[in-house]
């Protein structure tokens, strides 16, 4: 019986071990009003867009899909960074954490990568010029299959709005 129970807790334990380690951050004084951003593109048939999620610091989201022009997925990108970061400062937003998962617009914002692309170097530009109204802004690059919850958005699998 005592190894059944042992079995028990450590399976339970390492289950919910990601959500208490969310919920700890979320209510740590060092993450006290911190905002993070996940954003992503997407194409298909109806053309592309963006999809943005602000977690706002008391734990609630706001969720926004836009519609976008013919652009390459690099432009996407950009334009959804710039996106996000337009929301969160529309919401008072002083502390956030970027989580984006392409590791190009990370890294050439962040100075790791030359721009090659003369017309992404506007998109830095204006990101660059943004991130100074936060009185903190992280930016993290994340696999793909971390950024899940932006695409799993209802909103997103339907037609984008214009």
């Amino acid at each position: 019986m005592g190894q059944v129970l042992a079995d028990f807790i450590a399976d339970f334990t390492t289950k919910i071990m990601p959500d208490v380690e969310k919920e700890t951050a979320r209510t740590s004084p060092k993450t006290h009003n911190l905002w993070v951003l996940y954003t992503d593109d997407a194409s298909n048939v109806l053309g592309s867009g963006l999809g943005l999620m602000l977690e706002v610091s008391i734990g609630n989201v706001i969720r926004q899909s836009i519609r976008c022009p013919d652009m390459t997925n690099n432009e996407d990108e950009y334009e959804a960074v710039i996106a996000g970061l337009e929301l969160a400062l529309k919401y008072g937003a002083k502390r956030v954490i970027l989580q984006c998962d392409s590791q190009l617009v990370i890294n050439q914002v962040t100075g790791n990568f030359q721009i090659k692309e003369q017309r992404l170097q506007k998109y830095q530009v204006e990101i660059c010029r943004m991130l100074p109204e936060f009185d903190e802004c992280q930016l993290d690059q994340i696999p793909q299959t971390q950024n899940i919850e932006v695409t799993a958005s209802p909103n997103w699998q339907q037609p984008l709005k214009a």
